[in-house]
């Protein structure tokens, strides 16, 4: 691979590697060491024989700020150790993947990817969101399959390896090409194009002519955000509000509402429900149950520099 592809390969891999520790730790209250390794560009064929017989592969496809689909992929066997650690057990593994297994291990990469595209999202300066998770089994582990399952093209793969007390292997991270030629331009990991200079004429004080190019001045680039008072901010508490829609009605009827009354919203049951902080939208998701209580899931979101513009 030429230098910015191994560059493209070792910011997603320590990305990656950072939120998939933090989430696995998270979620199992186990600690979790993952070390990113050199990324490769591989052909279906290479993926067959790299990757175990057998693994399964969750795909993520992006819907925002880039489109293509990654890939995470890693044995069976160490999936459902995964997936019995999260629910409480001692690392069981089992011969399957399915019902809520296989819901589990979606949630665990949905997460995953939730805290990465963040960090992404703050490098490339705009927000990067995928548009939902799927568990993928191969029927046979060779080329023709992986490609079934994968689609055209070729793929960077970067291993993950993954250690905790009873699991042990490791977790690939494959980006479709279409994915990562994106990523490589978002992240400005692509060579800026030089504009050709003027070439202007100077006399020379022996009374010759000779020829120079003016040189263009170096930009310099600066954040929108000033920061000089943040500090002094970051302790203000604002409201935040889940706002799952509104609607509107007569003050008449307003005052016959009674206990039981039912008052339709404007958006549908599975439409994204909206984070308001002081007022203003910074992120969509939806609301979840844990330990009982109502929780958000957030799973779009402005970055961090558009968040604080919204609240200035």
């Amino acid at each position: 691979m030429d230098q910015m592809m191994n560059d493209l390969a070792q910011k997603l891999g320590e990305c990656f590697a950072e939120s998939t520790a933090s989430v696995f730790s998270m979620l199992t209250g186990r600690d979790f060491t993952i070390h990113p390794g050199p990324g490769e560009l591989m052909e279906h064929a290479d993926i067959a024989d790299k990757l175990p017989a057998g693994s399964i592969f969750v795909k993520a496809p992006y819907a925002k700020g880039v489109t293509g689909t990654l890939f995470f992929s890693m044995p069976l066997r160490e999936s459902t150790i995964l997936v019995d650690l999260m629910l409480g057990g001692d690392g069981a593994p089992s011969d399957s993947l399915a019902g809520d297994s296989k819901d589990a291990l979606s949630e665990t990469f949905n997460q995953v990817m939730g805290s990465a595209n963040q960090t992404l999202s703050d490098q490339a300066g705009e927000t990067l969101s995928i548009t939902g998770l799927e568990i993928l089994e191969v029927e046979s582990f060779d080329a023709a399959s992986i490609e079934k399952t994968l689609g055209q093209g070729n793929f960077l793969t970067i291993p993950l390896a993954t250690t905790q007390d009873t699991l042990q292997t490791n977790i690939y991270l494959l980006s479709s090409s279409i994915l990562y030629e994106q990523l490589k331009r978002k992240l400005g990991l692509t060579p800026q194009e030089i504009t050709p200079q003027p070439i202007a004429d100077a006399s020379a004080s022996a009374g010759g002519a000779q020829s120079f190019q003016q040189t263009a001045p170096i930009p310099t680039y600066e954040s929108n955000v000033d920061t000089r008072n943040l500090d002094l901010l970051l302790d203000i508490e604002l409201p935040v509000v889940v706002r799952m829609g509104h609607t509107e009605m007569p003050l008449g009827e307003l005052l016959k509402l009674v206990p039981g009354s039912i008052l339709e919203l404007n958006r549908p049951a599975d439409a994204p429900v909206d984070l308001l902080v002081n007022g203003k939208q910074i992120a969509k998701g939806e609301v979840v149950v844990v330990d009982g209580n109502f929780a958000f899931r957030i799973t779009e979101i402005e970055t961090t520099a558009q968040r604080l513009q919204n609240l200035s």
